[in-house]
């Protein structure tokens, strides 16, 4: 059984939400980027910001397909391909 247009733009949208979550945290756990000052070392990562680099990442993973996929069915289904 395939899956309707329904469910896949709500399995779209909870990855979508799990993107903007796990990227909210990453923000949250190592504060904003700033670049390394010349000849000093990278900083040290604590367990709590590699896993909020892993799960924001993994995040992204799952939803990068799903987005593609939810968009070339939208664009089918309403008619409305997207302009090159």
């Amino acid at each position: 059984m395939s899956e309707s247009f329904e469910e896949l733009e709500a399995r779209y949208r909870t990855a979508l939400n799990r993107v903007s979550e796990a990227y909210r945290a990453l923000n949250e756990t190592m504060g904003e980027p700033r670049p390394i000052p010349l000849g000093e070392e990278p900083p040290l990562l604590t367990k709590a910001e590699r896993d909020a680099q892993t799960e924001a990442m993994e995040a992204l993973q799952a939803y990068v397909p799903l987005r593609d996929r939810y968009w070339a069915t939208r664009w089918g289904r309403e008619g409305n391909p997207p302009k090159s």
